[in-house]
Order: structure tokens, then C-alpha cells, then sequence
């Protein structure tokens, strides 16, 4: 029996080993991904959802304070006016992106499948 040409062999049996262990984490590693990545949109789309109903929800309050931010803003010297202004076009900016990011690609604002 020849040493050399059995160490040859046990080398490229462990080397063999090797690539298919290599390869099975690979294949785990994108079931993992696969199954984070649908879990998120889960979520979002779940996460919409309830913004959806908490906005359905608070509506009416919201139109009484833009009401009342409307009137204010009427008063207010021009300066302070435009302060506020740029405060409420921030804020409506910050709910904007908020929602997109709340919202999956693809979904309509309730949630579902445009």
C-alpha cells in the first residue's frame, strides 16, 4: 500500500468535506436572508396597517389642530410665520418619509398590493 498516494486521497476527501460544508452554509446562509427579508415585509406591511388605523383614528384631531395652527399662523408677526410654516412643512416631510418607509415597495397605504 502506498502512503503517499493514501494521504493524497485522505487530503482530498477533507478538502471535499471542506466545499460541501462551505456550500450547505451558503445555502443557509440565503434560507436565513430569504426568511429575514419576508419576516421585515411582514412586519411593515403589519406596521402599516396600524398607522393606517391610528391616522383613521386621530383624523378628526389632527384637522382641529391644523385648524387652530391655521388661525395662529394668521396672527402671528412674519417672521414667527414663516417659522412656523417651515415647522409644519417639516413635520408633514418627516411623516411622509416615515409612511414610505412604513409602507413595503409595491403596497398602497393600507397595505395592500398595488
Amino acid at each position: 500500500m502506498d502512503l503517499t498516494k493514501t494521504l493524497k486521497d485522505a487530503a482530498y476527501v477533507a478538502a471535499g468535506f471542506g466545499v460541501i460544508a462551505f456550500q450547505k452554509a451558503q445555502v443557509r446562509r440565503r434560507e436565513i436572508t430569504e426568511q429575514f427579508e419576508t419576516q421585515t415585509a411582514d412586519l411593515r406591511t403589519q406596521f402599516a396597517k396600524v398607522a393606517d388605523e391610528v391616522e383613521e383614528r386621530i383624523e378628526p384631531l389632527v384637522g382641529a389642530v391644523e385648524t387652530s395652527l391655521d388661525q395662529l399662523e394668521e396672527r402671528l408677526p412674519d417672521q414667527a410665520r414663516e417659522a412656523l410654516k417651515s415647522a409644519r412643512s417639516a413635520a408633514k416631510e418627516a411623516q411622509s418619509v416615515l409612511r414610505s418607509r412604513l409602507v413595503p415597495a409595491g403596497a398602497s397605504a393600507n397595505g395592500a398590493a398595488a
